[in-house]
């Protein structure tokens, strides 16, 4: 509010100065334009073989081209202001803009290590202190696990991603087996979410695709662990021929993306709604893994609204 406030009255400020320079510049020009005609006046009484019209057009000329001058420089000077307060006006909120979701990855980042952390100190604190039948220490170990997978999920998004960003991230172009990546990443998520219903539907014959099968497993894997966080119902996974082109889609039956919100789930640090109220898990980096490691090796990515509910990822391999 107070940089608006400000930026309005600068801006305010400088336009006015540039108008009032116009407006004083042409009050010159029309006072220089009298006193010369006033001169060729006093002349042509002390002089009559002065020729009168042709000075006159002469100053006429001055005066003009004075005029042309004052206005080139003058809306030279607003489009300069003009340009420069629209490239500071726009910094200034997408410098904003980026703050609230670094903000919002801090406190997101914060949940997702603490609530992990204290759900596996429990677990040992619980085996510690207490003497448990076998199935309950199997129970508690497996959660202990599966917290500690959560931690190193969050650690890899957040490694992966610094590295894509910087371009440290070796690019890797060997054959990769997307059918295998794909059973291979379901059956991780199901060990670990027994609950989680994924249904699978993929294409008989084999398909390879270029790039490294680490980061092809976590494309994958965020596009599952993405549709799980926001819907309960099954997951489809689909693997087929479309127009001559193969296509990876995950299917998920959740409340959907509005459309004002599509291209910017692929944004760093984005989340859909407020870090403060929001029930979900993330931390904003998923999709945007997802869609630089997609176009690192030069396919595509979209999403679209699912039937009844819910939302389509697709990745389009050529």
């Amino acid at each position: 509010m107070k940089f608006t406030i400000a930026y309005s009255l600068v801006f305010t400020y400088v336009i006015s100065a540039i108008v009032f320079w116009g407006y004083s510049l042409n009050k010159q020009n029309k006072l220089i334009f009298t006193l010369e005609k006033e001169k060729i006046e006093l002349l042509r009484k002390a002089d009559h073989h002065i020729m009168y019209q042709n000075e006159l057009e002469k100053i006429k000329n001055k005066k003009l081209r004075r005029t042309k001058q004052y206005l080139g420089e003058g809306s030279t000077f607003i489009l300069i202001t003009l340009l420069t307060s629209g490239i500071v006006y726009y910094a200034y909120y997408r410098q904003r803009a980026l703050a609230k979701l670094q903000q919002n990855f801090m406190l997101s980042v914060t949940h997702e290590l603490k609530t992990p952390i204290a759900s596996i100190k429990l677990n040992m604190q619980t085996m510690e202190k207490r003497k448990l039948d076998e199935d309950t220490q199997k129970k508690l170990l497996a959660s202990s696990i599966t917290e500690t997978n959560r931690l190193n999920d969050l650690c890899n998004n957040i490694l992966v991603s610094t590295q894509l960003e910087s371009a440290k991230k070796a690019m890797y172009n060997e054959e990769v087996d997307i059918k295998e990546v794909l059973n291979d990443v379901i059956r991780q998520i199901q060990e670990r979410y027994p609950s989680c219903i994924i249904t699978t539907s993929l294409m008989n014959d084999d398909f390879y695709i270029k790039g490294d099968t680490a980061l092809w497993k976590l494309v994958v894997s965020n596009l599952i662990e993405n549709a799980r966080k926001y819907s309960s119902a099954p997951i489809e996974v689909t693997l087929g021929k479309r127009n001559k082109k193969t296509i990876l889609s995950v299917k998920d039956q959740g409340v959907g993306i509005p459309d004002e919100e599509k291209e910017k789930i692929f944004d760093k640090f984005y989340r859909i709604g407020n870090e403060n109220t929001r029930s979900s898990k993330g931390t904003g980096l998923g999709l945007f893994i997802v869609k630089k490691i997609v176009s690192l090796y030069k396919y595509d990515i979209s999403v679209k609204n699912n039937t009844p509910k819910g939302s389509i990822f697709e990745v389009v391999f050529a």
